[in-house]
């Protein structure tokens, strides 16, 4: 084929540009938007310290035979603990060559601002962060291994999905770098050719639990493989994490959720019942979340009424009223036959905020069917909201803010190793807190369905 620029005087042409930059991956983040109406106040100090009340003292209150001479009842007082949320720091980092920022700036026909499209996309990869960890436990896994089918230069990983297995398909980011170990936190690396630095995500997919990694030095070049090394159980963490990613974390031992790692604790942790140990708290009896087993049995409508069922008699219904039920998209779509034929399923139409969605309707209570890519296909979630407006998910935590040091500005040169500066500008941004859960009781959770 011809091309015009072999034309003499063809490279004079002018060279146009569509407006805009087309992100080739999901920018949703809605789970974030949830955090922030959860959002009680800015953390203030290093900690959050909060009460339960665990028992009202019930044995205090006893019946007598009216005129008899017994002796009252002994004194039962009420039980309450204290527990403490230590807050979390989530850092993001942006870099930008200099040369091309001040280019950049200075074309009257340029496609893009570099610097804008690097921000933008580092506040968005910041915040999906956040959206999944709602969902995580507080270890940071992103997924455990099943099995392995290695390539040349990839590995196919499938990944556990039983009820027990931590993190899932949807904690995978494209492009993000993972490390591979141990449940007891022992390293486990692939034998490449080359020294290698990390896996690198190429694709999932969600419905047969697969994921596609490839082995990577730290210039970010692709390595030959010979052997991945992963077997079952084998976990996958982020590389930045210092805890479990970079450093051993023995899954096994953990004496509390809430500050085993950097990592902020979800709703695998807060609203769990199976006596793990979560900000001091330990997730058993009236301290519990409300946990229905579907007992490895197909999702069906019965057990969403048999859960709500629980929370309401667990905390009554004067209190709290069910607005929102999550699960994963799989989650939604098994309940669509259901909507045909059982008449608890509403329609819910809404011309002012333009939604349009179905609902699960539980006495009083009308709960939105909400899906999240980052829920796991084996949780749905019933999450509650007081009636006077106080919260049981409470998100104690600050925006994403530049750092800002002394006079300087949000952006700076990024100094050298060597002395001096590199031809690169940097900016830092930083937010902190953490998420607590007031009465796990009134949050319901399903698990263990096909």
């Amino acid at each position: 084929m011809s091309l015009v620029t072999d034309l003499n005087l063809g490279k004079f042409l002018q060279i146009a540009f569509s407006e805009g930059v087309r992100s080739q991956i999901s920018d949703d983040y809605r789970d974030w938007e949830y955090i922030k109406r959860v959002r009680e106040q800015d953390p203030d100090g290093r900690q959050l310290n909060f009460l339960f009340l665990k028992s009202f003292g019930p044995a205090a209150v006893q019946y007598r035979a009216a005129g008899s001479a017994g002796v009252f009842p002994s004194a039962q007082q009420s039980i309450t603990s204290e527990h403490t949320a230590v807050y979390k720091e989530i850092d993001t980092t942006v870099e930008l060559e200099y040369s091309l920022w001040d280019r950049a700036r200075r074309s009257p026909a340029k496609y893009a601002e570099p610097l804008a499209t690097e921000i933008m996309a580092k506040t968005t990869a910041s915040k999906r962060r956040l959206a999944a960890d709602l969902y995580g436990d507080g270890t940071g896994v992103v997924g455990q291994v099943s099995s392995a089918a290695d390539a040349a230069s990839s590995t196919t990983v499938t990944l556990l999905s039983s009820s027990s297995a931590r993190g899932h398909v949807g904690f995978f980011e494209f492009g993000d770098l993972l490390v591979a170990r141990q449940t007891g936190g022992t390293s486990v690396a692939p034998t490449v050719t080359g020294t290698f630095y990390a896996w690198r995500v190429v694709s999932r997919n969600r419905k047969r639990n697969e994921v596609v990694l490839e082995p990577i030095n730290e210039a970010g070049t692709v390595l030959a493989l010979t052997a991945s090394n992963l077997a079952s159980s084998h976990v996958f963490y982020r590389v930045g994490q210092p805890t479990g990613g970079q450093s051993a974390l023995n899954l096994g031992s953990i004496a509390d959720y809430g500050t085993a790692t950097e990592v902020i604790p979800g709703l695998e942790s807060l609203a769990s019942n199976d006596g793990r140990v979560i900000h001091g708290i330990t997730m058993s009896g009236a301290s519990a979340a409300t946990v229905e087993d579907g007992e490895g049995n197909p999702l069906d409508v019965s057990m969403i009424q048999a859960l709500m069922d629980n929370v309401k008699v667990n905390v009554g219904q004067s209190a709290y009223s069910w607005k929102m039920l999550v699960g994963a998209p799989e989650s939604h779509a098994a309940f669509i036959e259901s909507r045909e034929t059982d008449r608890r399923f509403v329609s819910v139409e809404d011309n002012k905020r333009g939604i349009k969605v179905f609902a699960y309707q539980h006495g009083n209570d009308t709960l939105e069917m909400y899906t999240s890519e980052y829920c796991p296909k084996k949780r749905i979630y019933a999450l509650p909201e007081g009636k006077s407006g106080n919260k049981v998910l409470e998100a104690h935590m600050t925006d994403f803010d530049p750092v800002r040091m002394g006079g300087m500005g949000e952006f700076h040169l990024k100094p050298a190793a060597s002395g001096g500066h590199e031809r690169k500008i940097v900016s830092y941004m930083q937010a902190l807190g953490t998420i607590i859960c007031k009465h796990p009781a009134a949050i319901g959770r399903l698990e263990n369905f096909a």
